[in-house]
């Protein structure tokens, strides 16, 4: 079985619970670097397909020989690409966009919007994990229509990540500063006493308070926390 670090292996239970109909589906894996997460998907018969893009030729022919060396040539395609430009997206289909930066994250998803119509959009499930950015996602997905199905958290290598996944519904609402800092789903999640998640609203309190002086956002947020703390 592929072996996947903590922060794929977040990424990838997040694909799993997109998929209760074994097989079904098929995976877009954007900017899949070494291949790992298709290959993974793949083995446990989660995805009848998978799609691995990447900007760069290197890092493209990993991922080729990743699913070549593992068996899947036949159920697998590689393309050189920036995000998802020139792929066609199917209902049903699971993009996962992980390890990058929150403002490209916003650009390949804001250019799937206009290449692909209502109809596919709606029937397409976004897995996402910023390396940055995580409040700008949010605003942005929230604003554009996005709902949030789900928010999870992990510790790997002395790092914090989240990863969310968001369906297009076409319903704009705005976050209020803390649901866009904090997580809409993770601040759920956080009154149900979730301890890795207190641990990563720690830090982030931590990282807040610094940032705050020059971010009224972040101010609010923390703002927005505090007060809700001492209900």
């Amino acid at each position: 079985m592929q072996p996947l670090t903590v922060r794929l292996e977040m990424v990838f239970e997040q694909v799993r619970k997109t998929c209760p109909d074994s097989g079904q589906m098929r995976l877009i894996d954007v900017g899949s670097d070494h291949g790992y997460l298709a290959v993974r998907a793949l083995e446990e018969n989660i995805t009848r397909s998978v799609i691995c893009t990447e900007i760069h030729k290197g890092p493209a022919q990993r991922s080729v020989d990743a699913l070549s060396e593992a068996g899947f040539e036949d159920c697998s395609e590689v393309f050189i690409t920036d995000g998802l430009k020139g792929i066609q997206l199917k209902p049903g289909d699971v993009v996962v966009i992980a390890g990058m930066g929150g403002l490209n994250i916003i650009d390949i998803i804001s250019r799937a919007l206009k290449d692909n119509g209502l109809y596919i959009m709606e029937n397409v499930t976004f897995i996402l994990q910023p390396q940055k950015s995580n409040e700008i996602v949010r605003d942005y997905l929230a604003r554009t229509g996005f709902v949030f199905l789900d928010e999870s958290v992990c510790y790997d290598r002395d790092i914090f990540y989240n990863c969310m996944r968001v369906v297009f519904k076409g319903i704009c609402v705005t976050l209020s500063a803390g649901q866009a800092c904090y997580g809409p789903v993770l601040l759920e999640k956080y009154n149900e006493n979730d301890p890795d998640i207190r641990s990563y609203f720690e830090h982030l309190d931590s990282l807040f308070e610094v940032r705050q002086r020059s971010n009224p956002v972040i101010r609010a947020a923390l703002e927005e926390r505090k007060n809700n703390e001492c209900k």
